[in-house]
């Protein structure tokens, strides 16, 4: 009688010990992941530079990082054009960071330039050049700069990065 006690007890501890074993077993697979995530996530980012720079290319950063320490890795060209880009600005995962060329001091008149001459701008796409013909020719020629926010793919940041090349 004790023997088939023991041996019963025996057999339930070792089915107790296996179904544990498989808890921790799912319990890593699934919260283990996620922690791993979530730490990876928060230690680097990565964004994309391009443009007047030398080395264009992902690069990988700590978080935190500025925009100042994605164009030291990617050595800018003599080229580059650093008054339209804020070098203090925090970078997120996934940002691009555009180097655009110094431009000359010609403007481009938005009221009586075409597409092409448009999308030269910085930021400015063949499609968003001729959003801006299709409004001017709607609406009439543009009496103030800042009606370009009324152009849906026009954000402040383009307004405020085009407007030194733009005159009226």
């Amino acid at each position: 009688m004790t023997n088939k006690l023991l041996s019963f007890l025996y057999s339930q501890i070792n089915n107790l010990l296996l179904i544990l074993f498989f808890v921790v077993v799912v319990y890593i697979l699934i919260f283990g992941n996620i922690f791993h995530k979530k730490d990876y996530k928060t230690s680097s980012i990565k964004v994309y530079v391009c443009g007047e720079v030398e080395n264009p290319g992902v690069y990988e950063l700590p978080l935190g990082a500025r925009i100042q320490d994605a164009l030291f890795l990617a050595k800018l060209k003599n080229t580059a054009d650093l008054n339209s880009i804020n070098l203090a600005k925090k970078l997120r995962d996934e940002d691009m960071i555009r180097i655009y060329p110094k431009k000359s001091n010609i403007k481009i008149n938005i009221n009586t330039a075409d597409a092409d001459e448009i999308s030269k701008l910085p930021g400015i796409s063949k499609k968003v050049a001729q959003e801006i013909i299709k409004y001017r020719e709607e609406n009439g020629n543009f009496t103030n700069i800042k009606e370009l926010l009324r152009i849906k793919s026009i954000t402040l940041e383009d307004l405020q990065e085009i407007s030194q090349y733009i005159e009226l």
